[in-house]
């Protein structure tokens, strides 16, 4: 597979092959499903809670004679079938969170980036390493790829650059993403991925078939 070039301006070099230890490893949709369906309970606090009728506040007494009223009998103005009272098997708070194997993640991992391949969504760009905050700048660089008004984007870099971090975070539709802790909502859930030559080194080293 290949894929687009770029330097660090955000000028097209040349077309370059893609790593067959990471690109020509098949697709998993299971893999897939796995995984984000793991990192989406993982995002649930879980802290939904709904009052019985033992924890709803008053009804002690009760509301009318047992007898004699022509009505049904009642025991207190809290039971479930009353205007605020309690609630008959409502949430309570519970723990969503979902551990996900090593293999399923790399798998789910080489199955997306293989997706993004062979849909032609992958771009190889030169190290970006700005001195000082600037938004311009980096949005200049994709408006040159011209692939910054083409929907999501996910600038796959490697480690935690502040400067560039914190430039991409006022650009649309542009998600950072580390290729020390890739997460696999932020390279499916993103039309387009730029990813720098040392993110490329990184997940080489970490998802191929020998790592």
């Amino acid at each position: 597979m290949k894929a687009r070039k770029y330097n660090k301006e955000g000028v097209f070099v040349s077309e370059v092959e893609l790593p067959a230890a990471l690109f020509e490893t098949g697709i998993s949709l299971g893999a897939i499903y796995d995984a984000v369906k793991a990192e989406n309970a993982n995002l649930r606090q879980g802290t939904h809670s709904t009052k019985d009728r033992s924890e709803v506040r008053g009804g002690g007494k009760k509301p009318w004679a047992q007898k004699g009223t022509g009505r049904a009998r009642q025991g207190s103005i809290r039971a479930p079938h009353f205007v605020g009272g309690g609630i008959i098997h409502g949430p309570k708070p519970r723990d969503y969170s979902s551990n996900l194997s090593r293999g399923v993640k790399k798998k789910a991992v080489l199955s997306i980036l293989n997706k993004k391949a062979e849909e032609n969504r992958i771009s190889i760009i030169e190290d970006v390493e700005p001195s000082s905050y600037s938004t311009k700048s980096i949005f200049n660089i994709l408006k040159k790829m011209e692939i910054a008004e083409k929907g999501n984007i996910g600038f796959v870099v490697a480690g935690e650059n502040q400067f560039l971090k914190r430039s991409t975070r006022n650009i649309e539709n542009l998600k950072y993403v580390n290729s020390k802790r890739v997460v696999c909502r932020d390279i499916l859930y993103n039309n387009n991925l730029v990813i720098s030559e040392s993110a490329l080194n990184e997940l080489l080293s970490q998802y191929s078939k020998k790592g």
